[in-house]
């Protein structure tokens, strides 16, 4: 269309041949431009081809394959298919027609297409995976994609050092990242794949064997690094990688609440934890609900520890039993994280950091487990969803 260009009068008609520049201060694109007449009333239809294969033969058998129009009008008709199928699996209905017409294929598509595809997102134009970010992407197409959901699964996991912890993102297909300090990243593992596991019923991917990374610890005073970490020659199942993930989270500082460490969801929050005893409310939040998830596959798999077995286990799913058990009775997070009406977000070493008043749209009394009870009270369910 071209600077001030409309459909109805594209800059590209009023050239003769394409510039083919590029560099600095352009805004390049790749086009094909092809010269042709049109007699009045006459119609032509023009085919473009772009592909790649993963030799010369394999690039000639798809030239082959993809010749003629025939060939071009099946290939879109099972795109369209396509995202017919896969944005037509969740319909939401609610009083708001706006609203209706975001959810019921455009916030789908644009994760699929934008978020997890092209990572080309707000934020993240870089073509990284975020570990973070990607989980919580791919959990919105448990319904529509569960293939790419376990697929990314997969992907994730082989992503996590020996220690537990995560890249907090890596370019493929190098596999370069950073590895950092913070707190949330890695448990977004086991509660994608307790989400994916409780929704489809696939139990096996559960036993899926993965290798862990292997790389150099961070020191104390580092906030990151960017490095290519190694391949281990360990590997444990997908579930034992949400195991060691958890495990990685059962930090608790001198209030009871988890570590905050370089940041939790809110990377802003970075130097809270500078000093190694800083504390996140909103990671007990999340936590807890890791915990409660974590339960339910735990128990698909019967790997609820007895009392008696936890004193003899004290690692792992015990250890795991043991923290959700203190998280549910309040004997692990702090009765209260409330400052008269002020909520407490994070506590730094031993002071804490009030943030805006809670209202009616906050409620702001009790434990961590009575709070997230009131909160879902207050959402309410106003929204009817069905599913394929």
């Amino acid at each position: 269309l071209g600077r001030n260009g409309t459909l109805r009068n594209p800059a590209a008609m009023m050239r003769s041949q394409l510039s083919n520049k590029v560099g600095a201060a352009l805004d390049p694109c790749a086009a094909i431009q092809v010269a042709f007449e049109l007699a009045d009333g006459e119609e032509r239809e023009f085919i473009f081809r772009l592909g790649a294969g993963r030799s010369f033969d394999d690039t000639r058998k798809l030239l082959q394959r993809c010749r003629g129009s025939a060939a071009a009008h099946d290939a879109l008709e099972q795109v369209r298919q396509y995202w017919q199928h896969t944005l037509g699996a969740v319909k939401v209905e609610t009083p708001d027609q706006s609203l209706n017409v975001l959810t019921n294929g455009w916030l789908l598509y644009q994760t699929l297409a934008c978020r997890l595809w092209a990572r080309s997102g707000y934020y993240q134009s870089g073509g990284a995976f975020g570990f973070r970010d990607q989980l919580q992407d791919v959990m919105a197409l448990i319904h529509a994609e569960p293939r790419l959901v376990r697929e990314h699964l997969l992907r994730c996991a082989a992503h996590q050092f020996r220690e537990g912890d995560v890249q907090h993102w890596w370019h493929p297909t190098s596999d370069r990242g950073v590895r950092t300090h913070c707190s949330d990243d890695y448990l977004w593992l086991p509660l994608a794949m307790c989400r994916y596991v409780l929704s489809t019923g696939d139990i096996a991917v559960l036993d899926e064997p993965i290798p862990f990374l292997e790389g150099r610890a961070l020191k104390p005073e580092e906030d990151s690094y960017y490095d290519l970490p190694g391949r281990s020659e360990e590997s444990a199942s997908l579930y034992n990688h949400g195991v060691r993930a958890i495990l990685r989270g059962l930090g608790f500082g001198e209030h009871g609440l988890p570590l905050i460490g370089s940041g939790d969801w809110n990377d802003g929050m970075n130097i809270v934890g500078a000093h190694g005893k800083g504390e996140s409310v909103w990671l007990g939040f999340f936590l807890y609900e890791v915990l409660m998830r974590f339960t339910e596959v735990a128990r698909l798999r019967s790997d609820m520890p007895s009392p008696s077995a936890a004193r003899q286990r004290p690692h792992n799913c015990a250890r795991i039993s043991s923290a959700t058990a203190g998280m549910a009775s309040g004997t692990v997070a702090p009765t209260s994280t409330t400052v008269r009406r002020w909520d407490r977000r994070a506590m730094p070493n031993a002071r804490s950091i009030p943030l805006p008043k809670a209202g009616r749209c906050c409620p702001a009394r009790g434990s961590l487990r009575a709070r997230a009870r009131r909160w879902q009270r207050w959402i309410g369910t106003w929204c009817a969803v069905t599913t394929r």
